[in-house]
């Protein structure tokens, strides 16, 4: 016999595991599913999509902010100093999907557990303008590529 309680109860239910699948889809929708890329700087099949890739604005952004950020260890353009160089598009360390060079701006770098030079920047620098440098550094790497870059260290192209 349905009483009005258990009808309550079923509605709550399934009014939250409606809410669950939209919640599920939504966030799927930020990962990118159709395009493979390797670990010289391409994006992998299961990594979250940059909201600025592609986006001339942002990416000059990403360039100012990088300068004024990062350059001082990881040189102009990012093509290594005292820091590895970034548009090489191969990240030794860090891992090259956009999640681990995000993770690594914002939560510094450790490597077998100890921290190194790359602190955390998670405090200073915005969340937008790192998706913003990180588009930057992709676009850095497809120009030098198709420039014909033999990618040496604090070289251009």
């Amino acid at each position: 016999m349905l009483t009005i309680q258990n009808i309550s109860l079923r509605l709550l239910f399934l009014t939250i595991a409606t809410l669950l699948i939209i919640n599920i889809s939504v966030v799927s929708d930020t990962w990118a599913k159709e395009e493979h890329m390797n670990k010289y700087g391409d994006m992998l099949e299961d990594d979250m999509i940059n909201p600025f890739e592609g986006d001339p604005e942002a990416i000059a952004a990403g360039y100012e902010k990088f300068n004024s950020r990062c350059s001082y260890c990881h040189g102009m353009r990012g093509i290594g100093a005292k820091g590895p160089p970034l548009t090489r598009g191969y990240y030794k360390k860090s891992g090259g999907t956009n999640m681990q060079l995000y993770s690594t701006i914002v939560n510094g770098l450790l490597v077998n557990g100890k921290p190194t030079q790359m602190g955390a920047f998670g405090r200073t620098i915005e969340g937008d303008d790192i998706w913003r440098i990180i588009a930057y550094l992709r676009q850095e790497y497809k120009d030098r590529k198709a420039a014909g870059s033999e990618f040496k260290y604090g070289v251009y192209p």
